[in-house]
């Protein structure tokens, strides 16, 4: 009877002991997971023009934009580690302030004008820009939540697409202006990132000027710092 009970204790243990090892050969041959390459990059910003804007001219402190843009991530070394990366992107800036673009007379020139309340009670500046950014990446290992520690360095170029005034006066009405020839067609200039997992802080400061060169009464640079989603 022993005997008996004994072979069965085998003969039933020995699928379950077959299938644990199964199990494991299935699991250490299971293929590397690809690491996270950041292809699609959502920018949430906080936006201001820096430099001297023009007499009187406030800023308000909610200045905000948004910059998308799409990245082929070329790894240096295989591990994921470092890695260049470029692509294209649309990038939306949204300036408010008390002010109103508009060509000073008897110049050549642009500058911002400060407005009464009853002509301007509040109202923004918009330009949206095409762009091409270029990064370079670096990664730490993966840790045990599968999240990388990241820093990456670049460079963004843009052309402007559209820019416009959108005013509301005193009495409520709204209007929206279009025609701005003297804001700067090109804009450039470095980007940061430094952040965890999919979340990251970013930083873009344009060496272009607001205004073109001899176009503006002002010189002006755009600074845009914010947060970073990538949801792959």
């Amino acid at each position: 009877m022993k005997h008996l009970v004994f072979f069965l204790l085998i003969t039933l243990g020995f699928p379950v002991i077959s299938q644990v090892d199964t199990a494991q050969v299935r699991v250490n041959r299971e293929p590397d997971k690809k690491p996270r390459l950041d292809m699609l990059l959502v920018d949430l910003n906080w936006d201001r023009l820096v430099g001297w804007v023009g007499t009187g001219v406030e800023q308000k402190w909610h200045g905000r934009g948004i910059h998308v843009s799409l990245l082929f991530d070329q790894p240096i070394k295989a591990d994921g580690t470092f890695s260049v990366a470029g692509g294209a992107g649309f990038t939306s800036h949204n300036y408010y302030t008390n002010a109103q673009v508009e060509k000073v007379p008897g110049t050549e020139t642009a500058a911002f004008i400060v407005k009464t309340e009853a002509e301007r009670e509040r109202g923004k500046i918009s330009l949206n820009y095409v762009d091409v950014p270029i990064e370079l990446r670096f990664r730490t290992q993966e840790d045990k939540h599968g999240h990388r520690w990241k820093v990456a360095v670049g460079a963004r170029g843009g052309y402007l697409i559209n820019a416009h005034e959108k005013i509301i006066d005193g009495e409520g009405f709204k209007t929206k202006l279009y025609h701005y020839p003297h804001v700067a067609k090109f804009r450039y200039g470095p980007t940061f990132r430094f952040g965890y997992g999919s979340l990251m802080l970013t930083g873009y400061y344009s060496l272009s000027t607001f205004f073109q060169p001899g176009k503006g009464q002002s010189e002006m640079n755009a600074l845009s710092l914010g947060i970073t989603i990538s949801p792959f």
